[in-house]
């Protein structure tokens, strides 16, 4: 048997490389399938575990065979508060755990669809090493993702589970803002006849710039749980196409109806019917389905909520009801996140809520709160935490935030999210996200680099980028730097100047510009060194303190010890106050914060806002403007095999020998792998890319009369190496996905 799958996997791998000659570009044609493989090539495909052959009690597994209602045909179904899977004789609860696959890969945006098989093959592996059952993905994907599934699944003693969605063209939505427009409906019909094609290994889809294509010869059908169509809709989106629509209020279809609801749950109950009709007609097969909400169209009421927008409307999968022809059941999906929107932790009863432990928990409010108004089983669809040094959100009641959360303090996040989910029954929950994604942007950085080269760097200031549970590492094997104090991984050709009785070196790759400062008998906690930053020739000061530079200077680095180092920036070229102005002519409650003088000799922190003041209006309750300060410098070892590895670390100092590393985003870079830095955003009104051919770097006591600069030339790349690593919250979330599924405990 090993020989056979051994020869199986090979000639699957030289199927779809084109080696082996046989016709498979039309649609229409056998899928490949086990008995299909049997019949071309003479070997049995790897045995399968029958549903009486569990591996342990809290995994169930699928059956050969489909259960048969009629003319449908299903595997799965959505049944009181669980998911149900047919083992070849009955039906038996699961709960889900899982993880949402991106699409993206560092030097690629997604639509480029650049992860190979091979990657899928480690992913799937170490994802059902994690003790999850299922995986998502939000729209089709190339068809290597379908060939790595099928061989995994079929040689897996537990298989992984799909949820598979339909993804709407954004472009087309902001072009109308309305669900109903021509375009968008033949947009997602398109979409919704090629996924189900596609599952069942019985597509070609012809190449457009932004999206899958290639055959599609593998049949994975048999592993999809269900379908979670579309994307979160924002609320303007729902309430413009309702008022257009205001006439459509109920639906009647084959497989589901709706009554007296609004336009855009009419939309959806028509997309449910469109991608139901096609597979049963085509396949005879249907599979449990949702479309995806999240918190800010919820059905429910946020009255602390102080934006408009994000409880403005209502949607509840609840009102797509299903037919008699319709066996095997909906769900609905959300995606709740701890932190967004507001209401989250803003609302009274959820910031005065206690878990059993006694400890402040909106998360579990809020879905004790959601689950009240369903009779369907509800799936989280997406909760997540990142491992970013960058924040954008936070939770003042739990700490819960959307960003500079350690590694394994997200993998604790996280396990307790997921407990909490278990315990209030709901079907299960799936964490974002498996992969870092480096093309993503987050609201209060995005006006910082070119969207454009976003894929090509690692933004670590960027939340949204370090949301995974495997992070991408600049380098081919290593790390570029481990802060550890060691000068292993310096070399003389590192070496960039010596200034009073100091040396300073330098290195870096697409996330940091990484310092090495040795001083001969030094003390690093209480000695003081400047190292000042000339970035634009567009401003600067000539001088910090009492201290002449030689060059105007944009940025100061402070080495003051373990609690006091931090990276200040001259006034003018502080986007914070740029930043905060613009807000503050979107909100006249702002007040507008002055430019300062080009060249003057002030000096600020570097801060980031994360929300205005919110005057609650259910309630006598200010929370006061939240920033925080990006500048500051923390503590610690990046060294993986030490007990008090922190990836948030920043320098850490041993002996003689201060290491630092410096996100590229700190020091006003726009597009490192291109040497853009950010221009006169004053003089300008705008941020704008400047093209820079040098930065300039200094190294000085702090009591120094003058420190001279030096031109330091930093590279440039469209293709950077990478290696992955699992993060620390992979193997705490394991032995929580271990014990979730079990009996509750009172």
């Amino acid at each position: 048997m090993r020989e056979k799958r051994k020869n199986l996997r090979k000639i699957l791998s030289l199927l779809l490389a084109g080696a082996v000659c046989l016709n498979l570009t039309a649609c229409g044609q056998d899928s490949v399938g086990p008995e299909q493989v049997k019949k071309d090539f003479g070997v049995n495909p790897p045995e399968e575990k029958k549903g009486k052959k569990n591996t342990d009690d809290f995994y169930q597994l699928v059956g050969d065979k489909a259960y048969e209602d009629g003319p449908a045909s299903y595997y799965y179904r959505a049944q009181g508060k669980s998911f149900q899977v047919y083992d070849g004789e009955n039906f038996q609860d699961m709960f889900l755990k899982g993880v949402n696959l991106g699409a993206g890969v560092p030097g690629h945006f997604p639509g480029e669809l650049a992860i190979t098989k091979s990657q899928y093959q480690a992913w799937f592996r170490q994802i059902s090493e994690m003790n999850a059952n299922c995986i998502r993905v939000y729209t089709i994907q190339s068809p290597e993702f379908y060939q790595a599934l099928y061989e995994f699944n079929l040689s897996a003693k537990k298989p992984l589970y799909l949820f598979h969605g339909t993804w709407l063209e954004e472009n087309l939505i902001k072009k109308k803002f309305d669900a109903f427009d021509k375009k968008l409906r033949q947009y997602l019909r398109q979409e919704e006849e090629d996924v189900i094609d596609v599952i069942h290994g019985n597509c070609t889809i012809e190449a457009r710039e932004g999206h899958a294509s290639g055959t599609y010869r593998y049949d994975v059908s048999k592993w999809v749980i269900g379908w979670i169509l579309g994307m979160e809709s924002e609320g303007d989106f729902v309430q413009a196409t309702n008022k257009k629509h205001g006439e459509l209020t109920s639906y009647e279809g084959k497989y589901f109806t709706c009554k007296d609801v609004t336009p855009f749950e009419v939309y959806w109950t028509e997309t449910a019917e469109e991608i139901t009709s096609y597979e049963m007609e085509h396949y005879g097969m249907q599979r449990p389905l949702s479309c995806t909400n999240w918190p800010t169209t919820d059905a429910l009421d946020h009255p602390s909520e102080t934006m408009k927008v994000e409880d403005m409307v209502s949607l509840n999968m609840e009102h797509v009801k299903p037919t008699g022809e319709f066996k095997c059941g909906s769900f609905a999906a959300y995606h709740i996140y701890s932190y967004y929107p507001n209401f989250m932790y803003t609302q009274k009863e959820y910031r005065d809520y206690k878990d059993k432990e006694g400890q402040a928990n909106t998360y579990e409010a809020y879905l004790k709160d959601l689950k009240i108004i369903h009779t369907i089983p509800i799936l989280v669809a997406e909760f997540g935490i990142p491992a970013s040094r960058g924040l954008t959100h936070v939770n003042d009641v739990t700490g819960y935030n959307q960003g500079q959360t350690e590694e394994k303090d997200q993998g604790e996040k996280l396990s307790h999210m997921m407990e909490d989910i278990y315990q209030e029954d709901y079907a299960g929950g799936l964490v974002f996200s498996w992969e870092d994604e480096w093309f993503k942007r987050t609201w209060n950085t995005a006006n910082f680099s070119n969207p454009n080269r976003r894929a090509y760097w690692s933004d670590v200031m960027t939340n949204e980028q370090h949301f995974g549970l495997m992070e991408f590492v600049p380098g081919d094997y290593r790390q570029t730097v481990t802060l550890d104090g060691h000068p292993g991984e310096w070399t003389g050709e590192d070496l960039f100047c010596k200034r009073d009785g100091m040396e300073m070196s330098i290195k870096e790759d697409c996330a940091y510009l990484y310092l090495m400062v040795k001083k001969k008998g030094t003390r690093w906690g209480r000695e003081e060194v400047n190292i000042p930053f000339d970035i634009t020739p567009k401003s600067g000061a000539k001088s910090y303190g009492k201290t002449k530079m030689s060059r105007p200077v944009d940025f100061v680095l402070k080495l003051r010890g373990m609690k006091k180092t931090e990276l200040l920036v001259q006034k003018y070229y502080n986007r914070y106050n740029f930043e905060y102005s613009n807000y503050g002519d979107k909100y006249n409650f702002m007040p507008l914060l002055k430019a300062g003088e080009k060249n003057a000799a002030h000096f600020e922190k570097i801060r980031y806002l994360l929300e205005v003041a919110l005057d609650l209006p259910d309630r006598d309750l200010t929370i006061p403007k939240k920033d925080y300060y990006g500048g500051e410098m923390t503590f610690g070892t990046t060294d993986y095999e030490k007990d008090d590895y922190n990836s948030l670390a920043d320098f850490y100092y041993r002996g003689e020998i201060l290491e630092i590393r410096i996100p590229w985003l700190l020091l006003n870079f726009r597009d490192p792998s291109s040497n853009l830095v950010e221009g006169d955003f004053w003089g300008e009104k705008s941020y704008q890319d400047l093209k820079v051919q040098k930065i300039y770097l200094g190294l000085g006591d702090a009591k120094a009369k003058k420190t001279k600069l030096k031109a330091y030339k930093p590279k440039t790349w469209n293709s950077y190496p990478y290696h992955e690593r699992l993060r620390e919250s992979y193997y705490i979330l394991k032995e929580t996905y271990e014990q979730v599924g079990k009996p509750k405990k009172d």
